[in-house]
């Protein structure tokens, strides 16, 4: 039997498009109806569309971009090598 938390951390999604990408169309009926911020609404959740379906989700582009900020290489020590052993 599967289990009932299998689902649980899946983002849900519209048209397999996840519905955060949805958010710039919702702002384009607050801030204006040019026509440009209108089609600039429709490119990015097309963009967001093909970075979902290539499997880059927000979450994902977001923790490779702090991935990036951070570096290669970790200079710090653990915090139980720091409590344990006194530089």
């Amino acid at each position: 039997m599967a289990s009932s938390w299998r689902g649980a951390s899946i983002s849900p999604k519209a048209f397999g498009i996840p519905c955060g990408a949805y958010l710039p169309l919702m702002a384009c009926l607050y801030v204006g109806h040019k026509l440009w911020v209108w089609i600039a609404a429709v490119m990015i959740i097309v963009c967001f569309g093909v970075m979902a379906h290539i499997g880059w989700t927000l979450n994902v582009c977001w923790n490779k971009f702090l991935g990036f900020m951070r570096g290669g290489r970790i200079v710090s020590r653990p915090w139980w090598y720091r409590n344990r052993f006194r530089d």
